[in-house]
């Protein structure tokens, strides 16, 4: 068994930041494209533990999923998706991911808009001020944390 390190030209924290802000890019140009918004959130959980990929750091990470509402959410929608279902008591952040569509200002227009929300728990709706929020503006949270953080 050879062993590798990172995935092609994805071999740092920047790197995945990176990613993160193309599919960030995908969803924006694409509310309703689940295929992003997938890929987003679950790059999104995973970015911690390239910042901190110590085995070491295994308590700080631990810790920051449990006091970081944002990673909390993000957590949850990345294992719901991933695996179809979140089953892990962990996960109390998000009620549902949906699409939802509305329409124009002009009702005679006939457009109408998609986006993908995710429904929030009451504790998580107080914090947001919100009880859903469009996936691409929580994917604009996520990153601004992230490149924050990072400063590539």
């Amino acid at each position: 068994m050879s062993n590798f390190t990172g995935f092609a030209d994805l071999r740092s924290p920047c790197d995945l930041l990176r990613k993160l802000e193309h599919d960030q890019g995908r969803m924006v140009s694409d509310p309703t494209d689940s295929y992003a918004a997938f890929d987003f959130f679950v790059t999104a959980e995973h970015m911690l533990d390239w910042r901190r990929p110590d085995p070491g750091d295994a308590p700080k990470r631990k810790a920051a999923r449990e006091n970081e509402l944002l990673l909390q959410i993000t957590s949850h929608i990345a294992n719901g998706a991933k695996h179809f279902e979140a089953r892990d008591p962990r996960h109390k952040s998000v009620t549902g991911i949906e699409r939802e569509g509305y329409a124009d200002d002009d009702v005679n227009s006939g457009y109408v808009d998609e986006c993908i929300v995710i429904a929030l728990s009451p504790a998580e709706a107080i914090a947001f001020g919100c009880t859903k929020i469009d996936a691409v503006v929580l994917g604009y949270r996520v990153l601004n944390s992230w490149q924050g953080e990072l400063a590539c």
